[in-house]
C-alpha cells in the first residue's frame, strides 16, 4: 500500500528503531501514535486544526493495522527445520509484524495439509531482531575478552583489523593456523554457500557441527548406512502406531505436531517413552517412564517379545537384513567370500540355502556385482542351525546366522528383567511390544533428543531392530525416523566451486551439474571433526576420555582408542596436536555456550588465539569474548533458503523485506568483502599462496576474483546466488524467486535431490507423502552399508572387543562422579537454541532465568521449595538456578531445558561446564564399511544426557 494509506500515521524509521532497542517498541504502534493529520500553519494568521480525519475507534484502529506492503519471509538461519512461510507486514521501512502464511496444500485427499506453520518464536521476530542483544556496528573489544568493553569501528577498520589478522596467521601457518567455527544457524543460500566457498578458498578447516552439538543419530549410520532417515510429517498421519521415542513434537516440532492429533482422530495411537511427563506425553494413548538412560533396555524387550511371541516377519528379516548373514564361531567375524576361495573378495558374504543345506553368496553386498536384494526364486535363507565349512586355508569352521545368536541374546532381555533396569512393568513392555507388532504401520519418531546419551548408538540400533523385526522399514506410515535434510546440490556448488558459470559446466560435461557422490567427497574435505577437534585443541580429551566417565566394560584406556583413530587418520583435526589454530572465526553459531566444557575451551582455545572474530547478529556468549564483531543482518533483512528437511517437501525463501538494521551486512556481502581486503594486503605483502590445511596451495592475490566468480556474484549478488542454486538444484529446478514471493514464500518441491545423500531413498512424487526407504524395499537395491543390508552385526575388531557387535544394552556410565540424580534435558519451547533466550516475550511465558526440575520427593527430602535457588553439582563443578517440584519428572531426575547462556546464569556458570562429554569409542571407527568419518554421517557426538549430579539448597 502506498503513502496515502499512511495519512494521520507517519512514523520516523529512526524514531521506531529507538524506541525498539529500548524495549518499547510495542509502544511505537500504539495509539500515542495515531494522532490527527496536522495542517501546516498559514503564514499570515494562525490556523485553526482541521478536525480528526476519523470518525470513530474504528477508524484508529483501521489506521493502525495499515502497511506500505507485504513481503515473504521465514527464519533463515535458525537451527530449527520447520521452514514456515510467514508474510512480513513492512511499513515505513520496518517489519512491524508478521503472520503466518498458508501457501501449503495438502499432498492429496487422503491427508491433512501442513498449515499452519509457525510457533510464537517466528511470531515475535519482529520484535526480536529490534532487542537490545542486537548487535548493529562492527565492534573492537577494547578490553580483556569477556570483559564486555567495546568500541565502535567503521567497516573498512574492521576488514582491515580481521583480514590482517588472517592473513599474519596464514603466512606464518597456512590453513591450519585458522578455523572456521560454524554454528547450526544455517541456510541453503548464500549464508552458507559464501562462508563455506571463503573458508575453503583460503584452505582452512570448517568444524562440523553435527556432533558437537549431539545431533547425529550415529545408530542409524551403523545399521542402515544413513544417520539420518525421514519422510514428510504428513506420512506420520498414515500410521497406526506412532511412538515419540525421546521425542516431543508438541515442543520441538510445533508445526508438525498436528498430523499426531490428527492420525489419533482417524484411529491411530501414540505411545511416548520418556522419564518425564512432557507435553506430547499428555495427549498419548501409552506412557512408558523408563529410567534415564535405559532405552535400549525396553527396546530389546520389545523385540524379545516380538521373537519369542513369533509375531517377527520372517520373509521380511531374510531379504532386507544381514540377519541370514554367516558368522564364524572361531572368531566372531563374518563369513567372507576370502575366507573361502583364495581370490575371493573380503566384503561378499554368505548365508546358506534353506531349500539346498548350500552356501550361497548374498546379492547387494558392498563387494557384490549383484546390486540387488532381490533372492533368487525358491531361495531361502536360513535364520537357524549350525553348519562346519572348509576355509580355504583348509580349515573347518562352525558358522551360524546372525539371527540365531540375535534370538540366543534376546533371550536374556526379558520384560521381567527390563523392568528392573527401566521401572516399567513387564506387562506394561508386552503390551507396547504386541500393539507395535499388530500395527498395519507402525512407526518410532527418535530424532536427535537420544542422540545425547553416552549409548545413544545401542539404544538407536535397537529401535531400529524392533521396527526391522516387524517389517515396518520402507513401509509408508512406518518404520523408524531421525531427521532427513534434502541437498540443494547448487548450494554446495557455490561452496566448492570456483568458476559458477552455468554455460562453463555444461561444456565440462557436468549435465546434472554435481553427481552426489562428488558432492560428499568434496564437501567432506572442507569439514574436520568438530568433537575431536575440540578434544585436541580445545584440550577436552582429558576429561572426555577419563576412564571414570567412560564404560567400565573397556578394555582399553579412551585414550588409546582415539589416539590410534587419529593416528590411522580415521578424523583430520586440521593442525597438529599442539599446535592449535591461532585464528578463529565463528559464523552461526555459539560455541561457548553450546559446547560441553565451554568453559575449558573459552580458557583454553580461545584465550591463546591471535585473533578471535564473530559474524553475528546477537551478542551471544561467543561474541562476548571475541576481539572483533561483525554484525550479520537479520533474518528479514536479506535474503536467504531455508534449508531444506523432509517433513515439509516445499522451497521456502526468506526476502529482504527490509534494509540492515544499523550497519549490519548480509553474511555473503560480509565474506565478499573480506575477499576483497585480504586480495589487496596480499598483493601488497608479496604473499601470493598459501597451504590449505589438506596440503592443497591456495591463491590469496585473487582472492576476490575467485570469490565473486570474476564480479559474477559481489558482494551485493545474493539474488543472482539464489537464482543460481534454485536453477541448478535438482529438487527445485523451475522454481525461481519471483515464482516463491508470488506464492507466499514458499513452493513445492520438484525432486529430492541427490537421494542417496538425503536419508529419503524413494522416489517422489507430488501427489504422496513421502515414506523413506521404499527404493530398498519395493525396488530391492541396496542399503548403503558393508552387508548391503540393515546390518545389526558389526564385526569390527573395536565393536566385538567391547562386546556391541550387536544391539545390546548396557547402563549409562557415571559422568561426572558417583552422584545421586541423572541430568537430563531438552530442547526448550520458548527459544531456538539461544537465539530467542534473553528475549522479553519469551522470558515472561516462563520464569525467566535458569531453572531446573526434580521430582517433589526429592525436593522435600532437600527441603527445596519452589522457586529456591539450588546449587546443582559433581565432580567437575558446579551452577545455580531456580527450582520447580514437580510430579512430571521421575525420583533421581533432574531436568533442565537447554540454551539459556553462560551470563543468565548466577556466576556466569551453565550447567554445560559440569558435563564431561565421554567419547564413545566405537564411534572413532573409520575404516569399516559405513563407518568411516565424513560430514554429518560419523563422528562422535558430544552428549550430556548422563551426567551424574547432586542438589542441595544454595
Amino acid at each position: 500500500m502506498g503513502s496515502d494509506r499512511r495519512r494521520g500515521l507517519n512514523i520516523k524509521r529512526r524514531t521506531f528503531l529507538v524506541a525498539g532497542a529500548t524495549g518499547v517498541a510495542a509502544l511505537a504502534l500504539g495509539l500515542w501514535k495515531l494522532r490527527p493529520a496536522e495542517q501546516a500553519p498559514v503564514a499570515e494568521a494562525p490556523a485553526t486544526p482541521a478536525p480528526p480525519s476519523y470518525g470513530d475507534w474504528r477508524d484508529v484502529y483501521r489506521e493502525a493495522w495499515r502497511w506500505d506492503r507485504i513481503a515473504c519471509g521465514t527464519h533463515t538461519c535458525a537451527n530449527c527445520v520447520s521452514a514456515c512461510a510467514w508474510n512480513l507486514y513492512v511499513r515505513d521501512g520496518i517489519v512491524w509484524r508478521e503472520e503466518q502464511s498458508a501457501p501449503y496444500e495438502a499432498t492429496n485427499a487422503t491427508v491433512p495439509d501442513f498449515n499452519p506453520r509457525g510457533c510464537q518464536k517466528g511470531a515475535s521476530y519482529s520484535d526480536l531482531s529490534l532487542a537490545p542483544s542486537r548487535v548493529t556496528h562492527p565492534l573492537r573489544r577494547v578490553g580483556p575478552r569477556g570483559s564486555g568493553r567495546w568500541k565502535r569501528i567503521s567497516w573498512d577498520e574492521a576488514l582491515d583489523e580481521v583480514a590482517g589478522g588472517l592473513l599474519d596467521v596464514l603466512a606464518d601457518r597456512g590453513g591450519e593456523g585458522v578455523v572456521c567455527e560454524l554454528g547450526g544457524h544455517l541456510d541453503f543460500g548464500p549464508t552458507m554457500s559464501g562462508t563455506l566457498r571463503f573458508f575453503r578458498q583460503i584452505g582452512a578447516p570448517i568444524v562440523d557441527v553435527n556432533a558437537m552439538v549431539g545431533d547425529l543419530p550415529v545408530g542409524g549410520t551403523i545399521t542402515l548406512g544413513e544417520p539420518r532417515v525421514g519422510g514428510s510429517s504428513d506420512d506420520w498421519f498414515r500410521s497406526d502406531y506412532v511412538v515419540l521415542w525421546a521425542c516431543n513434537p508438541t515442543c520441538t516440532r510445533i508445526p508438525d505436531a498436528h498430523f499426531l492429533n490428527e492420525a489419533r482422530y482417524r484411529g491411530a495411537r501414540v505411545a511416548v517413552v520418556a522419564p518425564d511427563y512432557n507435553q506430547s506425553a499428555v495427549h498419548a494413548d501409552l506412557w512408558l517412564p523408563v529410567r534415564p538412560g535405559t532405552d535400549a533396555a525396553l527396546a530389546l524387550a520389545a523385540c524379545n517379545v516380538v521373537v519369542e511371541e513369533g509375531l517377527a516377519d520372517l520373509d521380511y528379516v531374510r531379504e532386507q537384513t544381514d540377519l541370514p548373514l554367516l558368522v564364524r564361531e572361531d572368531d566372531g567375524r563374518f563369513l567372507r567370500r576370502s575366507d573361502v576361495e583364495k581370490a575371493g573378495e573380503d566384503d561378499v558374504f554368505a548365508f546358506l540355502d534353506e531349500s539346498t543345506g548350500k552356501l550361497r553368496w548374498a546379492p547387494g553386498c558392498q563387494g557384490s556385482d549383484e546390486k540387488t536384494l532381490r533372492l533368487p526364486d525358491g531361495v531361502r535363507p536360513a535364520l537357524d542351525g549350525r553348519t562346519e565349512v572348509r576355509l580355504a586355508t583348509g580349515q573347518q569352521v562352525a558358522v551360524r546366522p546372525v539371527f540365531a545368536i540375535v534370538r540366543e541374546r534376546l533371550s536374556r532381555f526379558t520384560p521381567e528383567w527390563a523392568s528392573r533396569e527401566t521401572d516399567v512393568a513387564p506387562g506394561v513392555i508386552r503390551r507396547f511390544a504386541r500393539e507395535f507388532a499388530g500395527a498395519g504401520a507402525a512407526l518410532i519418531i527418535a530424532q536427535y533428543g537420544m542422540c545425547k546419551n553416552y549409548h545413544s548408538d545401542l539404544a538407536q540400533r535397537s529401535q531400529i531392530l524392533l521396527a526391522s523385526l516387524t517389517g515396518n522399514l520402507g513401509k509408508p506410515g512406518g518404520g523408524w525416523r531421525s531427521l532427513a535434510f534434502l541437498a540443494l546440490d547448487g548450494m554446495a556448488l557455490v561452496a566448492m566451486q570456483d568458476k559458477l558459470d552455468i554455460g562453463h559446466l555444461i561444456l565440462l560435461g557436468v549435465q546434472s551439474f554435481l553427481d552426489p557422490i562428488e558432492v560428499r567427497n568434496r564437501f567432506m574435505t572442507m569439514f574436520v571433526s568438530s568433537t575431536l577437534f575440540h578434544a585436541v585443541h580445545g584440550e577436552l580429551a582429558e576429561e572426555q576420555t577419563n576412564p571414570a566417565w567412560a564404560d567400565p566394560a573397556l578394555p582399553r584406556s579412551p585414550r588409546a582408542y582415539l589416539d590410534e583413530a587419529i593416528e590411522k587418520g580415521h578424523f583430520s583435526v586440521g593442525a597438529p596436536a599442539g599446535q592449535p589454530p591461532e585464528a578463529i572465526v565463528s559464523v552461526c553459531g555459539n560455541i561457548l555456550r553450546h559446547a560441553r566444557m565451554g568453559d575449558r575451551l573459552r580458557d583454553g582455545l580461545f584465550a591463546r588465539a591471535r585473533v578471535v572474530v564473530d559474524v553475528t547478529m546477537r551478542m551471544s556468549e561467543t561474541a562476548r569474548h571475541a576481539d572483533v564483531i561483525l554484525p550479520a543482518a537479520g533474518w528479514y533483512e536479506k535474503l536467504g533458503i531455508k534449508y531444506i528437511p523432509a517433513f515439509t517437501p516445499y522451497v521456502t525463501m526468506g526476502d529482504r523485506a527490509v534494509d540492515p538494521l544499523g550497519e549490519s551486512k548480509p553474511e555473503w556481502e560480509i565474506f565478499a568483502l573480506l575477499a576483497q581486503r585480504m586480495a589487496v594486503l596480499a598483493r601488497e605483502r608479496g604473499i601470493e599462496s598459501v597451504r590449505g590445511f589438506r596440503g592443497d596451495e591456495c591463491s590469496l592475490t585473487d582472492l576476490d576474483r575467485r570469490f565473486t566468480d570474476d564480479g559474477r556474484f559481489g558482494p551485493g549478488g545474493e539474488e543472482g546466488v539464489v537464482e543460481f542454486i534454485l536453477k541448478v538444484s535438482s529438487a527445485t529446478r523451475g522454481i525461481s524467486t519471483e515464482d516463491l514471493r508470488g506464492s507466499g514464500g514458499a513452493v513445492r518441491l520438484s525432486g529430492l535431490g541427490p537421494l542417496e545423500d538425503g536419508g529419503v531413498h524413494s522416489d517422489y512424487a507430488r501427489d504422496e507423502p513421502i515414506a523413506p526407504l521404499r527404493h530398498n524395499l519395493e525396488k530391492k537395491q541396496p542399503y548403503p552399508t558393508l552387508t548391503g543390508r540393515q546390518q545389526f552385526y558389526v564385526d569390527h575388531p573395536w565393536f566385538l572387543e567391547v562386546g556391541e557387535e550387536l544391539p545390546t544394552y548396557k547402563r549409562p556410565p557415571m559422568a561426572g562422579g558417583n552422584h545421586p540424580f541423572t541430568m537430563t534435558g531438552g530442547h526448550t519451547r520458548w527459544s531456538i537454541h539461544a537465539v530467542w533466550r534473553d528475549h522479553t516475550l519469551m522470558l515472561h511465558l516462563q520464569r525467566g532465568e535458569p531453572v531446573v526440575l526434580l521430582n517433589e520427593g526429592d525436593a522435600r527430602a532437600r527441603g527445596i521449595g519452589d522457586h529456591d535457588r539450588v546449587r546443582v553439582f559433581n565432580d567437575l563443578g558446579d551452577f545455580i538456578a531456580r527450582a520447580k517440584p514437580t510430579a512430571a519428572v521421575r525420583p533421581g531426575q533432574v531436568h533442565l531445558f537447554h540454551a539459556w547462556e553462560p551470563y543468565q546464569f548466577e556466576g556466569q556458570r551453565t550447567h554445560q561446564y559440569l558435563c564431561p562429554s565421554p567419547i564413545k569409542v566405537t564411534q572413532l571407527v573409520g575404516d569399516y564399511g559405513q563407518l568411516h568419518y565424513s560430514y554429518g554421517h560419523y563422528d562422535p557426538n558430544q552428549v550430556d544426557r548422563d551426567t551424574r549430579v547432586d542438589i542441595a539448597r544454595a
